[in-house]
C-alpha cells in the first residue's frame, strides 16, 4: 500500500484561512495599506481611496482566527470612527464591488433577513453575525485574480443560538373544574340498621314505636330513640317508610 506523500517543509502555502466558522467582530470601514496603494495607482479621485469593509473573525470562544476586508467602491466616505459610510449620489453599494458581492451572497443566496440587523452603510449591522467561510476567487482592482473569504452558511447571531427555533407555544392546559364534593352519606349505625328493619315490618308508626322500645340498641341511643318516638313527618318512621 503506497503511503501518502508528506508535504515538504520547503513547500509554501497561501497563509489564508479557509473552511472555517467565524463570527464577525470589530466591523468598520477603513483602508488596508496594500490595497489603498494599488487603488492610488489606478487614479481614483472620489471619496476615500481604497475604502473597504473590514472585520475580524472570531470563534465561538472569542478567539480571533482571521481578518478580512471587502472593497466598497468609489465615492464613499467614512465618518471619523469608521462606523458608517455615506455617498453623495447613492444609498446602496454597487453590486460588482466585493462588499456588494458579500451582501448579495448573504441576502440572496443564504436568505438572511439582514433588514433585521440594520443597513449595509452602518458597519455595526454585521456585528456578531456568524457564517461558515470559504476562500473564493475574485478579480482584484489591479485586474488580477485574488482570493478572499465569502460566507457559505449562516450560523446566526452569537449569543442567540444558530437557529431561531420556531417553537409554538404549548397550548394552555385548561384547569379541570374542581370536582363537586358529594356530601358524604352519614354512616348508618347498628342501632339505625335495626330501626330500619323495624320500619320495614311495621304497618304503622305506633307498631314501629312499640317494637323499637323493646330493642336495647335503640333505647340506649337517646338521639335515635327521640326520633323513633316522633310520629310526625320528621320522625324516623315517616322519613324511612316507603
Amino acid at each position: 500500500m503506497t503511503e501518502e506523500a508528506k508535504q515538504s517543509a520547503w513547500e509554501t502555502e497561501s497563509g489564508l484561512v479557509d473552511d472555517i466558522d467565524g463570527y464577525i467582530t470589530n466591523p468598520r470601514f477603513g483602508t488596508k495599506e496594500e490595497y489603498a496603494s494599488v487603488v492610488m495607482q489606478e487614479g481614483e479621485i472620489d471619496g476615500v481611496k481604497g475604502l473597504m469593509f473590514l472585520v475580524d473573525l472570531m470563534d465561538d470562544k472569542g478567539e480571533i482566527i482571521a481578518s478580512q476586508g471587502w472593497s466598497v467602491g468609489t465615492g464613499w466616505t467614512p465618518n471619523e470612527d469608521g462606523s458608517e459610510i455615506t455617498h453623495p449620489k447613492r444609498n446602496n453599494v454597487v453590486h460588482n464591488t466585493l462588499y456588494g458581492q458579500l451582501q448579495n451572497i448573504v441576502v440572496k443566496e443564504l436568505g438572511v433577513q439582514m433588514d433585521n440587523y440594520g443597513v449595509p452603510t452602518i458597519a455595526g449591522s454585521w456585528d456578531k453575525l456568524g457564517f461558515h467561510w470559504m476562500l473564493k476567487e475574485h478579480d482584484t482592482v489591479a485586474g488580477k485574480k485574488g482570493k478572499g473569504l465569502m460566507p457559505t452558511q449562516f450560523l446566526g447571531k452569537l449569543g442567540e443560538g444558530t437557529k431561531k427555533a420556531a417553537t409554538k407555544a404549548a397550548p394552555a392546559v385548561k384547569k379541570a373544574a374542581p370536582a363537586v364534593k358529594q356530601k358524604a352519606e352519614p354512616a348508618v349505625s347498628d342501632a339505625e340498621k335495626e330501626a330500619l328493619k323495624l320500619v320495614a315490618i311495621s304497618r304503622n308508626v305506633k307498631e314501629f314505636q312499640l317494637r323499637a322500645m323493646k330493642l336495647p340498641a335503640i333505647v340506649n341511643n337517646d338521639a335515635l330513640m327521640a326520633k323513633c318516638l316522633d310520629d310526625g313527618p320528621d320522625g324516623f318512621y315517616a322519613q324511612n317508610k316507603g
